[in-house]
């Protein structure tokens, strides 16, 4: 795999907020670009609002597990692979779908979730976050760069920063195994929370949806030389409908890049296979 690949993630973690309209405006964005996405869903959720999901399912796009219900996992590897069992039959028997993949409630897990993961057969995660430009060690400059004066003289010391924190967790471009048949798919740090609702700010408006855009796209431009995998955090709750101006924007400039838009399995299973290959 050696080309500028891009998922867009959102995860739905009781149902409640995403009725069909929301979820439609979403989907339309993406549908407009043949854009597939990746819906991380909780099994209370899909029990909850069953038709809600089955929605996702219709419009073409992965369903992926996020949890039995919205709740970190930690402990022991008995415990999770009990709750990640629980989540996989649900999920699958009321959807009728293979699921293929996780990501842990608010991206909490512990060594024990890979080995839980593997034991249940599920090919990867995407729950460790990784950066392009600044890190959350930077708090200020890490989601206001492009407003900030003097950003294109300093954008090459916080793409070091980024570079570094992602050594030192180590934190690739590319899917990268964390336990027997597991692949880790790192999800981008800047998410569409830490934009509109963090307290920290910047809180943007729907009337500022293509600066999130922009920052998006900032972050893909990171990797367009050497190649990569750029997964965004954008919740169809949180998006739709006020602020899908930021997807549309992404999407449209960053097809123009080169990139192409892919579901997280179909991106591990084309790095899955190449490993074998290269074996």
């Amino acid at each position: 795999m050696n080309s500028l690949k891009v998922c867009i993630t959102g995860d739905i973690d009781t149902g409640e907020k995403e009725d069909i309209p929301r979820l439609k405006v979403y989907f339309d964005v993406l549908e407009q670009y043949n854009a597939k996405a990746t819906i991380p869903v909780t099994a209370k959720a899909v029990e909850d609002y069953p038709e809600r999901i089955e929605y996702i399912v219709k419009r073409g796009h992965e369903i992926s597990g996020h949890g039995d219900i919205h709740k970190e996992f930690y402990g022991s590897v008995f415990k999770q692979v009990e709750r990640l069992e629980k989540m996989v039959k649900i999920i699958s028997d009321m959807l009728d779908v293979q699921l293929n993949g996780f990501r842990a409630p608010w991206y909490k897990h512990d060594k024990n979730t890979y080995i839980a993961l593997s034991k249940v057969g599920l090919q990867y995660d995407s729950s460790q976050k990784r950066f392009e430009i600044a890190t959350k060690w930077i708090p200020y400059i890490e989601k206001r760069y492009l407003e900030f004066k003097y950003y294109n003289f300093i954008k090459p010391i916080l793409i070091k920063a980024a570079q570094s924190y992602n050594l030192i967790l180590k934190r690739k471009r590319y899917p990268y195994y964390v336990a027997e048949g597991v692949l880790e798919i790192p999800v981008l740090g800047i998410s569409d929370f830490s934009v509109i609702d963090d307290k920290k700010g910047p809180r943007y408006m729907p009337k500022d949806s293509i600066k999130i855009g922009k920052i998006w796209l900032e972050n893909l431009k990171c990797l367009e030389r050497v190649g990569g995998v750029l997964v965004l955090q954008a919740h169809p709750c949180r998006m739709s409908p006020d602020y899908v101006g930021a997807l549309d924007y992404f999407i449209k400039y960053a097809l123009k890049s080169g990139a192409e838009f892919e579901t997280l399995s179909s991106i591990a299973f084309e790095f899955g296979n190449q490993q074998k290959g290269d074996g």
